[in-house]
């Protein structure tokens, strides 16, 4: 077939010139293209080429013929996808599509032909007009609607929609056009690595994301187009692009009668409701669009949706993606940093290595040129007094570009503009038969001739020490003037050659397959190839090769205070072998020494971070991002560290977001499997539990990818744990057995100490306790085994917890007190405030109240002067429950409140809904019954995940309907509880449940089902040794009544002696009061009454008011007895 025939066969691919990629060659006016269309003038010039006017010689027809630039069809794959797509865009039939007729060669070009429509785009319009009246805008955005019905119905999504794609012609009427050319060009990869197609101004949160698409993105597009026509402006305006991106998926967009107040209230709900984040709570279709738009009224969504979902934020990380590419498309600045990051111009690099560009067909020759490559990169990064990219971030800046060494090397001016650097360092190696010929130059934009340059000819293998030594010598000598910095470089002497080949082969290799390396000696590697691949082993979670690797270079020769490499790697090996007290030690010096080196930087934030100084790591990195804002890496440890420290709505929201940018941008699978992980954790926190299973599906096969069995296995860890939240015990089962298949062949006693703490959290999680203390107690033995202080006190922090949920509180005290030794003589701050919250829990539970508040409060001080947030909500919590218990419940009010306020601040659902229970029982202790239900509200309207939480919810109802007069809807609630077994296996639960049942029992006149109730309790008090609980049941016993009475009352005064702040303490004076075995001489009601009396005064006066207006505080079942 000839070039000017018909037809979508590549035939021979095209070569593309450099400057074919770019400029265009104009067709001209008059000529004959593809045998059969005649150029007649040029309409405009598109995306993807110039557009003409043409007229079809064959047809008679007019049409519009779009210039396709050449490197589309420079690979026959790609061009076979985008032919694929263009038969399918052409299936489209709509008179408000324009329609694409065929594609066609001509010489070294493909066209495009379709419709053409005489008249302007919307965007014209919009320039012109500004904005259109509603009846106008709304009814040409039922026409795009009627267009898109019809492309959606035929498979195809535009992607593209705008209104540079929207044709309106003089009668109004509406076509879209591009169909079909923005997908096929996403799919080539024409445009670039990790570039999401589309407009940054019109993408769709799940669009620029790169997720599976449907037409509900169109639809986005379209809400955003019809903002515009309505208001003359879309609903972000300030900012740079990208922080007006940002805000869009962060925040709901205003609604348009924000901007424009008379708008008809129809457009603008149908507008924010086009507009919603997620894609759900969008109409469901373009032709539900267009009968929406007909009957001119939106129907609301459904209630459960409305009230219950929560808003999805990843999808913020999607709109950056799309922004990273046209942001150096059209400005050297980086994406902005985060709002509490310092808004300052990134930081100069003075200079950027580039990799060598290497003429000779031996591949040790290429070995060896990145091993000088990597070298200098590394020392010029530790170099103080200059700023020079670190061999990752050159690695990085190249892949943005889409650029190998040579075409950097050819193109040094883009690298020079994007990087922001003042010069790039180009290195040759050339091979010729007398040898080889070193080339060394420094290049600027502005000056025509290099600033300096260096050669060495005819150089044979031997002669490279000496020659490289004096490269380094001449290079720092010539550094200060070329850069006009003074700095104080010299580089360390040059490894052998036989190092420099390991080097230069590990440099080459993946992640994966360098973790998978060995090296007969430590010292027999030079210190960059040991930093590597301690890296990929610490990075694929080989913890105990790399902490034996890490040993061994701990105990080389100290290297001399020069070499900087040296010093960066003892301190990530003290971070390998588990002090990060002395890493923190070295990595200060050596981040003086020389700031602008990252990796120091980071590992220093890490060594601050396993101390549990995450707000001071953090900060670290902050400042680092702002000197480097697309540094992925980091963005990640600092949300790791936020999540670490309990922020997980800042770790989601926002640090994540980048990271996940960046690792799209970039395709770092290791990066995206990271991020998906660590989201998955993240939006679990948040109590957003079907997002955090779609992040650990997407890490889970990611890892597998990557041929990673220890992430995969931690990620199934993970994935459990939020199933087993949502009561998919056999799902969570199944993730943990996999994980198990995986790990149990490497034989890493790390990764299977953390599988079985995860199959104890999962027992948990289902209520069996038993089973979880056996999980806890193996994986205890198998860290003990390892030797590492820090998982052995979280071991035994998970051993006592679940002794403490089987009563055997003096067991849990025990691992807790031995938790509390390791943590202290690690000097592990956070470590040591979780043991005290531990050890107050058991206190409360033995009935030691005036030991446990002083742990309490101990810890709660503790978090507070570093700023623990997450531990100190913990903390007030426990000690709000214990006000409770005290009787002390205006201080339990304060503290509920500032424990939910920290909880929402954070997103933590599940504090939350513990602080909305706890809520509702002290309103119930008080008689405040209105409030205690509302109170519950929020739990009523979206149910607690946790099997445990909804079981206490049904208690706190159980007591509501009892105090209300209802003990059959009691009864009943206490039923559910008990016929839950996730439920009913929580000791402490069952009881209170049976507890409430035999008052209920009572109150119904059922004396023999309330003795029984009371006996279960009674015998289980025999395990589960709670003091709360035994006055509970002291008072129900008291309240029912019997022969048993007299015993009763004299083991009730005794603990009553022992706890006289109890706070329920009136209310069992009341009761023996009514008895006169008990009390003939009136004892017990004076008792009763100043006690009583007691507790209201400590009351705030506005609360006082309240219960008594409500008439006091009541017990129990006490409204149906009195």
């Amino acid at each position: 077939m000839s070039a000017g025939q018909r037809g979508l066969d590549p035939a021979t691919p095209l070569a593309p010139t450099a400057t074919g990629m770019i400029l265009l060659q104009e067709l001209r006016t008059g000529s004959i293209v593809a045998e059969r269309f005649r150029i007649e003038r040029i309409l405009g010039l598109g995306g993807m080429g110039l557009v003409y006017l043409a007229h079809d010689l064959e047809l008679d027809v007019d049409v519009a013929l779009k210039q396709l630039r050449p490197e589309l069809a420079a690979r026959a794959d790609a061009f076979e996808r985008f032919r694929k797509e263009l038969l399918l865009a052409r299936s489209v039939s709509s008179p408000h599509v324009v329609r694409i007729h065929d594609l066609v060669r001509h010489e070294q070009t493909w066209l495009i032909s379709m419709d053409y429509v005489p008249g302007r785009s919307l965007e014209r319009l919009l320039q012109e007009e500004r904005l259109l009246d509603p009846e106008r805008a709304l009814a040409i955005t039922r026409q795009l609607a009627l267009g898109l019905a019809a492309a959606h119905a035929s498979g195809v999504v535009h992607r593209d929609l705008k209104p540079a794609n929207i044709l309106i012609d003089h009668t109004d009427l509406a076509r879209i056009t591009d169909f079909g050319v923005a997908r096929a060009a996403g799919d080539t990869g024409i445009t670039g690595s990790g570039v999401v197609i589309g407009t940054p101004e019109y993408l769709s949160p799940e669009q620029a994301r790169a997720e599976p698409l449907d037409g509900r993105s169109d639809l986005y597009a379209l809400g955003l187009i019809l903002f515009e026509m309505l208001t003359g402006t879309l609903p972000f305006r300030g900012g740079t692009p990208a922080e007006m991106m940002i805000q869009r998926v962060v925040q709901a967009p205003p609604r348009a009668d924000t901007i424009k107040p008379d708008l008809p209230a129809f457009a603008v709900e149908l507008c924010a409701r086009l507009l919603a984040l997620d894609r759900d709570d969008r109409l469901e279709g373009a032709d539900h669009l267009v009968r929406t738009i007909d009957r001119g009224q939106l129907v609301p969504l459904p209630a459960v949706r409305a009230t219950a979902r929560l808003p999805r934020w990843p999808w913020v990380a999607a709109l950056l993606v799309s922004l990273s590419l046209w942001l150096i498309q059209r400005s050297p600045v980086e994406p902005p940093v985060a709002a509490n990051i310092e808004n300052k111009q990134v930081s100069q690099l003075d200079v950027l290595p580039l990799p060598w560009s290497v003429k000779s067909v031996r591949s040790e020759d290429q070995i060896l040129a990145d091993a000088i490559w990597f070298l200098l990169a590394e020392q010029l990064s530790l170099g103080r007094g200059l700023n020079a990219a670190n061999p990752a971030r050159v690695r990085r800046t190249l892949r943005e570009l889409g650029f190998d060494g040579a075409a950097a090397d050819r193109q040094h001016d883009r690298v020079l503009q994007v990087s922001g650097a003042q010069l790039v360092l180009e290195g040759d190696w050339i091979r010729t038969a007398s040898g080889v010929t070193l080339k060394l130059r420094l290049v600027s934009r502005v000056d025509v001739e290099p600033r300096w340059q260096w050669q060495r000819s005819d150089l044979a293998s031997a002669d490279l020490p000496a020659v490289l030594q004096e490269l380094g010598s001449a290079l720092t000598d010539a550094l200060p003037d070329a850069t006009g910095r003074p700095s104080s470089l010299r580089l360390r002497p040059w490894p052998s050659v036989a190092q420099l080949e390991v080097l230069g082969a590990w440099s080459q290799q993946s992640l994966g397959n360098l973790a998978k390396a060995s090296a007969a000696s430590i010292e027999a590697l030079d210190p960059a190839a040991t930093w590597l691949w301690l890296s990929a082993l610490d990075r694929t979670g080989q913890n105990a090769q790399a902490a034996t690797a890490a040993r061994s270079v701990l105990d080389q020769q100290q290297a001399a205070a020069t070499d900087l490499s040296m010093a960066r790697l003892r301190g990530f090996a003290w971070l390998l072998v588990g002090d990060p007290e002395q890493a923190e030690t070295d990595l200060r010096e050596l981040v003086a020494l020389a700031p602008g080196d990252h990796p120091s930087r980071r590992m220093l934030a890490r060594s601050l971070a396993e101390q549990g100084r995450f707000d001071e790591a953090i900060q670290i990195l902050e400042q680092l991002l702002a000197e480097d804002p697309g540094n992925g890496d980091a963005w990640y440890e600092a949300a790791r560290y936020a999540l670490q420290s309990g922020d997980s709505k800042r770790a989601v929201d926002e640090l994540l977001v980048r990271a996940q940018v960046l690792a799209n941008r970039l395709n770092d699978a290791w990066l995206r499997a990271d991020v998906a992980n660590a989201l998955g954790i993240g939006y679990r926190r948040l109590g957003q539990l079907d997002a955090a299973a779609d992040e650990l599906d997407r890490a889970i096969q990611l890892r597998a990818r990557l041929s990673d069995p220890r992430g995969q296995a931690a990620s199934l860890g993970n994935l459990s744990l939020v199933r087993s939240i949502q009561g998919d015990f056999e799902a969570a089962r199944g993730a943990l057995q996999q994980a198990r298949t995986l790990i149990e062949p490497l034989g890493d006693s790390d990764a299977l100490a953390d599988l079985a703490t995860d199959m104890g959290l999962l027992a948990e999680e289902e209520g069996d306790y038993q089973t979880a203390l056996a999980s806890y107690r193996e994986g205890l033995s198998l860290r003990q085994t390892q030797g590492d202080p820090r998982s052995m006190a979280e071991s035994l922090l998970n051993v006592g917890f679940a002794y403490f949920h089987l009563g055997e509180f003096d067991n849990a005290q025990t691992y807790w007190a031995q938790a509390r030794s390791l943590y202290g003589e690690l000097d592990d701050k956070i470590g040591l405030v979780h043991t005290q919250e531990s050890l107050g829990l058991a206190g409360i539970a033995r009935g030691n109240w005036t030991e446990a508040r002083a742990e309490l409060e101990a810890g709660l001080l503790t978090a507070e002067s570093l700023q623990m947030d997450e531990e100190m909500s913990n903390a007030l919590a426990i000690l709000a429950d214990l006000d409770r218990l005290e009787g002390r419940y205006g201080s339990a009010l304060q503290r509920v409140d500032a424990a939910l306020a920290s909880f929402e601040r954070r997103g933590d659902l599940r504090g939350s809904s513990e602080m909305h229970l706890l809520r509702a029982q002290i309103m119930l202790d008080l008689g405040l019954l209105e409030e205690a239900t509302n109170a519950l509200q929020p739990l009523l309207q979206a149910p607690p995940e946790s099997a445990e939480q909804q079981g206490l919810l049904k208690l706190r109802l159980a007591e509501l309907a009892l105090a209300s007069g209802s003990p059959s809807e009691a009864l009943q609630l206490a039923a559910d509880l008990l016929d839950t077994p996730q439920q009913s296996r929580v000791l402490a639960l069952a009881m209170q449940a049976r507890l409430l049942g035999a008052t209920a029992h009572a109150a119904l006149g059922d004396q023999r089902s309330a003795s029984a109730d009371l006996q279960f309790v009674h015998d289980d008090l025999s395990r589960y040794a709670s003091v709360a609980l035994r006055l509970l049941l002291a008072e129900a016993q008291l309240q029912i009544g019997g022969s048993q009475t007299p015993q009763i009352w004299r083991s009730t005064e005794a603990l009553l002696a022992r706890l006289p702040q109890y706070g329920r303490a009136w209310r069992l004076y009341a009761l023996a009061s009514r008895a006169d075995a008990l009390d003939p001489s009136g004892t017990w009601a004076e008792r009763h009454l100043s006690s009583r009396q007691q507790l209201l005064d400590a009351l705030p006066e506005a609360l006082r008011a309240r219960v008594e207006a409500a008439g006091g505080p009541t017990g129990i079942g006490e409204a149906t007895h009195d």
